[in-house]
């Protein structure tokens, strides 16, 4: 019996031990997991002290250095800015930026000036030359006289500058530029695309004397005159675009919110009114505030911000390259949100006046290129319609033997 409760007393007593151990062994557990639980802490909070105050990468879009002393805060909330702070910091842009360019006014009372923008960098300058070669060469040369606005990139080869004044040897025109500072260089760094796309969203900050803009991407080529574009009715629009269908693919957006959705590459921008409502720099901190969940960048932020006050071009002015009427039907047509004139449509397919040179790759301008669905004579075809404008230059040797050799 005796030996039968000493027995119970060990067991007893080894059970307490085990249990003391394992007590013991989780609190050294609890322990550890605490100072790693503050390890981690303390690392969270160096690299958030470094994020906000040392990492010049990730702030670089508001360096003194990056953006030549313009400053342009991507913090600031649109949405509960007073206007009183956004009219001061449009002035700031505007009249702060220390910029290089050159402005020539229109002083041929006799013709009415058509302002066209067109932004670029050293590798878009042949196709930009040969699209005002284009438009000029269709121009109604007694009634209009095109000014152009290029935007060139920071670190555009200002030499190249004679290419365009070239143009002037054959042609009446006013030829203006300005030097964009590396606002976008954040922007870009992430997509991997180049800052040239998103300076159409300067255009009514940096024109704000103008009441009219038409851009137009340097994959275009001009048909016929340009002036009646410029003067359509905007019916109260911010700017008018080319019927675009790649709203419904934008999975991360909610496409409620894009009521419409029109291509960037030809625009009509009314700046006389996005002015008045201060819609012209809501329209740049957008597009700061939101890039991440973009998917076509400045295109998306222009449809998204303007949504409400966006309107369509007619369909010749901005015809792609999708290949025929049937083409458009069967794939294009029921993704635009948009009442499609097919009659309207087929003739701008026809004869349009302006060509966005989209859907073949490599570009028209090149050797080998082909079309996405198989149209390769439409490439055809507008490849030679770009050299026969690339040979009214001066450099068609040069564009010829850089594309087609």
């Amino acid at each position: 019996m005796y030996d039968s409760d000493e027995n119970n007393t060990l067991k007893t007593h080894e059970n307490k031990k085990k249990n003391f151990y394992r007590i013991q062994k989780r609190n050294s557990y609890n322990v550890y997991l605490i100072i790693i639980l503050i390890i981690i802490s303390f690392l969270q909070f160096i690299i958030i002290i470094y994020l906000l105050f040392f990492n010049t990468d990730n702030n670089n879009i508001n360096s003194e250095e990056e953006i030549n002393e313009i400053d342009i805060n991507t913090k600031d909330n649109i949405n509960n800015k007073k206007e009183s702070e956004i009219t001061e910091k449009k002035e700031e842009i505007i009249n702060e930026g220390k910029l290089e360019y050159k402005r020539e006014e229109n002083t041929n009372n006799k013709k009415k000036g058509i302002h066209i923008a067109m932004a670029l960098d050293n590798s878009a300058i042949y196709s930009t030359l040969i699209s005002m070669t284009s438009a000029l060469e269709n121009n109604d040369k007694e009634k209009n006289i095109l000014i152009y606005h290029l935007l060139l990139s920071n670190d555009f080869d200002m030499k190249k500058i004679s290419y365009f004044e070239s143009l002037k040897k054959d042609y009446e025109f006013i030829f203006n530029y300005i030097k964009i500072p590396p606002i976008f260089k954040y922007i870009t760094k992430k997509w991997k695309r180049t800052e040239t796309v998103q300076y159409k969203l300067l255009i009514p900050l940096l024109y704000p004397d103008i009441s009219r803009m038409i851009f137009l991407d340097g994959d275009t080529l001009i048909l016929k005159d340009i002036s009646e574009m410029y003067d359509l009715n905007f019916n109260g629009n911010y700017v008018l675009g080319y019927p675009f269908h790649t709203a419904d693919s934008l999975d991360g957006w909610e496409k409620e919110h894009f009521k419409v959705y029109v291509n960037g590459g030809v625009l009509l921008f009314n700046i006389n009114e996005l002015r008045k409502t201060n819609m012209d720099l809501k329209l740049l901190l957008y597009n700061f505030e939101n890039f991440q969940k973009t998917h076509f960048l400045e295109q998306d932020t222009l449809n998204y911000v303007y949504k409400d006050k966006i309107g369509f071009l007619p369909f010749k002015y901005g015809v792609y390259l999708f290949g025929t009427i049937e083409e458009y039907k069967k794939i294009y047509l029921p993704k635009m949100r948009v009442d499609i004139n097919l009659t309207e449509l087929e003739k701008a397919i026809e004869d349009p006046s302006i060509v966005h040179l989209i859907c073949c790759n490599p570009k028209v301008w090149f050797k080998r290129t082909r079309h996405e669905k198989g149209f390769s004579h439409i490439c055809t075809r507008f490849q030679q319609v770009f050299y026969f404008y690339a040979n009214k230059t001066q450099y068609y040797n040069e564009i010829y033997n850089a594309y087609m050799n």
